[in-house]
């Protein structure tokens, strides 16, 4: 046995004849008993654990605690490693450059994004490149330059190219509808002034617009407008019912589309106001409905259909850039927390295939990122 007896009375003995474990007799005419290290075992009131720096010993009641503790612990244990390992974003390869207010979708398997804006040394630069990315190769590629920079414009995609509408070049609002790929821009005169920071969607070969201004630094000029572009030209529809706004989230879901949040402008303070208000127009029936409203005004966030019946909004600035996510229900008009972005900004994000991509953004104050995630369109929906 390895153990030894410690005389805490300076009398040792055995009782040889009893049923009693050997031990010691204290004082108090209780017995102690030294074991050996990991073992537990107990001796009239006391317990009594080697340890290389001495003994320790505990009362019964304080051992049984410890021994509670301990089980609580195992099984904590083998909870946390049944538990399902939580959705993680996959970081992919970073933009060509730090990159916001781009036009943004995918066309031929491939990511594509056109212009936007970055800054440096205190400067807002305004960007004109047309970049793809190949998840099969995990790699950018520069196609061209268009023939004037834009940024905080629409971009749709379509299986004939990524086509884009509206935007600044910094100095003008851009009047124009074009083709990425195919790098040509054509001139509509017919458009409004108003087609920087605005919200739209495709729904069957209308393109469908509301909000914005005519220019990115001009939040005073948001408006209620409400288009439809198609082949037959421009056609002018019922106004949106809330406030006049810019950079809310928007995403078509069935034969609508949705809005949520953006920013209105208080005149008299002569700032922007963040909004919690969400509508669905339908251009078929020429109407706007009310959706319950998101559980924070935000502005600058982005939308993306997940299917028919679920949308994904994220990001976006309330006090500070968030990254905070949400999932609208379409069908119970409903919201529930969802995973949240990779990081906070007002980011650009691409349903393609399986995956959403999350793109690069404004994060900081005259600062954007060139970060670039995706995730599993599955893993959003659990």
């Amino acid at each position: 046995m390895n153990e030894r007896l410690i005389p805490m009375t300076k009398r040792l003995f055995r009782d040889l004849g009893s049923r009693q474990r050997p031990g010691v007799r204290r004082s108090s005419g209780a017995f102690e008993r030294l074991v050996a290290p990991g073992k537990l075992q107990r001796a009239g009131a006391l317990i009594r654990f080697a340890h290389p720096a001495g003994s320790l010993r505990l009362s019964i009641s304080a051992a049984l605690r410890f021994q509670n503790a301990l089980a609580l612990m195992m099984i904590a244990t083998v909870v946390m490693a049944s538990r399902p390992a939580q959705a993680q974003w996959e970081q992919l390869p970073p933009l060509p450059e730090p990159n916001g207010g781009f036009l943004g979708g995918h066309h031929n398997s491939e990511i594509v994004i056109v212009g936007g804006t970055n800054w440096e040394g205190g400067k807002k630069n305004w960007l004109s490149g047309v970049y793809t990315y190949a998840p099969d190769k995990r790699a950018w590629s520069k196609l061209h330059d268009m023939p004037s920079p834009m940024g905080y414009g629409l971009g749709f995609s379509h299986a004939s190219d990524l086509l884009l509408l509206g935007g600044s070049d910094g100095k003008q609002t851009l009047r124009t509808f074009g083709h990425a790929r195919a790098g040509k821009l054509a001139p509509q005169e017919e458009l409004p002034s108003t087609m920087v920071l605005l919200s739209g969607g495709v729904i069957g070969e209308k393109m469908i617009f509301a909000g914005g201004t005519d220019d990115a630094a001009n939040l005073a000029g948001v408006t209620r407008a409400t288009y439809s572009l198609e082949k037959g030209g421009l056609t002018p529809l019922a106004d949106y019912p809330g406030k006049p706004f810019a950079t809310a989230a928007s995403a078509v879901a069935g034969n609508e589309l949705l809005v949520f949040g953006g920013m209105n402008y208080d005149a008299e303070a002569k700032l922007p106001v963040n909004t919690a208000e969400a509508y669905a127009f339908s251009p078929e029936k020429n109407v706007w409905r009310k959706l319950t409203p998101l559980a924070a005004p935000t502005r600058g966030l982005t939308a993306v259909a997940l299917d028919e019946s679920h949308i994904y909004i994220a990001g976006g600035y309330r006090e500070d850039f968030t990254a905070e996510a949400v999932i609208y229900d379409v069908k119970a008009d409903s919201y529930r927390k969802a995973l949240s972005l990779p990081y906070a900004a007002m980011v650009g994000l691409v349903k393609m295939g399986d995956h959403v991509y999350c793109l690069g953004g404004e994060d900081k104050k005259q600062s954007r990122t060139d970060k670039f995630f995706r995730i599993p369109v599955a893993e959003l929906l659990k």
